[in-house]
């Protein structure tokens, strides 16, 4: 629409042009024609917690405000295309909801069948298909045992298809590979998520129910490490430390090679120049958590403590 008004603000001639039958006729069929898609440039969604969202356009350079469903107790724990998934990743939470808030849709999900205090969400789409999965890994309860006076876990990984709408088990988590803040990424077809301290990657596969550790060394004195995945590559990025005095250095991005092989490692592709470093750095410190998000060869890095991106 807006670029419509644009357009017919040129001249008389466009304007006529766009106001013509034979152009309404024409988009008609256009919009008709189901085998015909408008392809655009994706957003980059940016989660907020009060009332409204915010979407940045890169076509049209701008950023949208867009309302947030007013659920109760719930944030955006996961995210694919235009699609959202709500739950509450710190109190125990069986029932999600999914959001599409472009056309402003909501779904309630049927409630999950063990897993009861979420660890891990995440969700994939299949364009083919018109369809979604869902994946939750996290326990069903927290057991304080006697002996050892301590809470004993017991993980669960479930995944929901939006085809077959309900739930099914898939393999537990690896109980010593916890997981790290960052949400993690699917690329071709498999999740992968960095674990805490000391850092690595572990992997699931979801037509299998399998979860595997990454056996990649994690490059030397990395910190607050962020995947993405960049058309088919997994992408890592994080702060290197200096081990001495502790003090940040610099931004490093590291890409995955040979994914298909038994010999995998972690490559350095580029650094943050020292001019955007220090002023991306400025205000933020040192501990705080890099949030990274690819669309097509772009990589968009953000922190929570800092307005700039």
């Amino acid at each position: 629409v807006v670029s419509t008004v644009q357009f017919r603000s040129v001249c008389t001639k466009w304007k006529s042009l766009f106001l013509s039958d034979a152009y309404w006729r024409k988009r008609y069929r256009m919009d008709q024609d189901q085998d015909q898609e408008v392809k655009r440039d994706a957003w980059f969604f940016l989660c907020t917690t009060g009332q409204f969202s915010c979407a940045f356009d890169f076509e049209m350079d701008r950023w949208h405000k867009i309302p947030n469903p007013a659920i109760p107790r719930t944030s955006i724990i996961a995210a694919a295309g235009s699609i959202l998934c709500l739950g509450n990743l710190v109190a125990d939470c069986k029932i999600l909801y999914i959001c599409n808030p472009i056309k402003k849709t909501l779904t309630q999900l049927p409630p999950t069948s063990r897993v009861q205090l979420i660890h891990k969400a995440t969700m994939c789409l299949n364009k083919d298909a018109r369809s979604y999965k869902i994946v939750v890994a996290g326990e069903e309860n927290s057991i304080m045992s006697a002996l050892m006076n301590s809470r004993v876990y017991r993980l669960y990984t479930e995944i929901y298809d939006s085809i077959a709408g309900y739930w099914r088990m898939a393999g537990n988590p690896l109980p010593n590979a916890k997981f790290g803040s960052d949400p993690g990424v699917w690329c071709n077809g498999l999740f992968y998520s960095i674990t805490e301290m000391p850092y690595g990657v572990v992997r699931f596969d979801p037509e299998n129910g399998v979860w595997t550790e990454l056996d990649a060394a994690m490059p030397c004195y990395i910190s607050t490490p962020s995947l993405a995945e960049s058309n088919g590559r997994l992408i890592m990025i994080g702060r290197v430390v200096n081990n001495l005095n502790k003090a940040t250095e610099k931004i490093l991005i590291w890409e995955l090679q040979n994914m298909d092989s038994d010999i995998i490692a972690w490559t350095e592709l580029q650094h943050m120049p020292h001019c955007i470093y220090s002023e991306f750095m400025a205000t933020v410190k040192s501990y705080s958590p890099l949030v990274c998000s690819a669309i097509g060869d772009w990589l968009c890095i953000a922190t929570h403590l800092s307005p700039r991106t």
